[in-house]
């Protein structure tokens, strides 16, 4: 007993390797779990890629989209200005013994269309129409007593006369206190991908100027 504890403390602990253990370290099961681990670590990269790459693409998307859309809606308000000044101006103008535009709201709606109202892109107009307004306490509203009830004008997008004109433009009161007026562009905007649209209007309320 004394010689073996004198062995112990002469030579240390008996480090040598168990069977069990020489094995784990084997060289080939070891590049074998290598192998595993790789092929795991590449198989979550892709899933991880696949979550972060839809969430990337649809923020791109969606940032883009909106980019568009708030240039065209952007382009139809700046189009809208333009036919307000041009109405405003023009007043009782029509002569319908020429050609269009022969009347304030189809010069007013060429000239919006020289200024981007067709030509936008992925914005299409569909409709420009031009009420006659009331105001009661600073309030407007639509004003009434045509021949179809309220007095609006509708027009496509080239100009050309929907329906029959209400609020004839030659009748219009342009003296000491002259009418008022609205002037709505419906549109609608499509998206970058898809045919998905989405409607939408500018609504601008002016007077016309005194031309008398």
């Amino acid at each position: 007993m004394q010689a073996e504890i004198a062995s112990i403390l002469a030579f240390g602990v008996d480090r040598s390797v168990s069977q069990g253990t020489t094995a784990l370290e084997d060289p080939t099961i070891s590049t074998h779990v290598r192998r595993l681990r790789r092929r795991r670590s590449s198989g979550q990269g892709l899933v991880e890629f696949a979550i972060v790459g839809g969430l990337l693409f649809f923020l791109i998307f969606s940032v883009m989209n909106a980019g568009f859309y708030l240039y065209g809606a952007n382009a139809m308000q700046y189009a809208a200005d333009i036919g307000v000044a041009t109405i405003a101006a023009e007043g009782n103008y029509d002569n319908t013994g020429i050609p269009q535009p022969n009347n304030a709201d189809t010069i007013a709606i060429s000239r919006m269309d020289s200024d981007g109202l067709n030509s936008t892109p992925l914005v299409t107009v569909t409709e420009v129409d031009v009420y006659k307004e009331t105001v009661t306490a600073g309030v407007f509203a639509d004003a009434t007593g045509c021949a179809a009830g309220v007095c609006e004008n509708r027009y496509t997008a080239s100009g050309a006369t929907i329906g029959t004109i209400q609020w004839i433009p030659a009748v219009r009161n342009v003296g000491p206190t002259p009418d008022y007026a609205k002037l709505v562009i419906h549109f609608s905007y499509t998206l970058l991908i898809g045919t998905l649209t989405f409607n939408s209007t500018t609504v601008n309320l002016f007077r016309l100027e005194p031309q008398q």
